[in-house]
């Protein structure tokens, strides 16, 4: 029994499980589901920071998303991080798919 529960942890710290419910941005929910996807091939001491970061911002998207005057900076926002991420991050050739 014991063992089983090891795995189970193990599987739990390996293996993000995160499911961003949607911002209501499309650009951002693209750009969130591709990040969670892609946090999976970081080095694993860095996993963990990265999805913090990755449910922080979605929520903050979320919160701002219906104000008309932030909408065009977050979606801007998320568009150039998405594109930046394709071509300077460590997972840029996830990103890039």
């Amino acid at each position: 029994m014991k063992r089983l529960i090891s795995l189970a942890a193990a599987a739990f710290f390996v293996t993000p499980a995160l499911a961003i419910d949607p911002t209501g941005i499309p650009v951002c929910d693209v750009f969130l589901k591709r990040y969670e996807e892609c946090t999976v091939e970081l080095p694993r001491a860095n996993i963990h920071a990265a999805q913090k970061e990755l449910l922080e911002g979605a929520m903050s998207l979320r919160a701002n998303a219906s104000n008309p005057e932030l909408r065009p900076t977050l979606e801007k926002f998320c568009a150039d991080t998405f594109e930046a991420m394709k071509t300077s991050s460590d997972i840029k050739a996830c990103m890039s798919k």
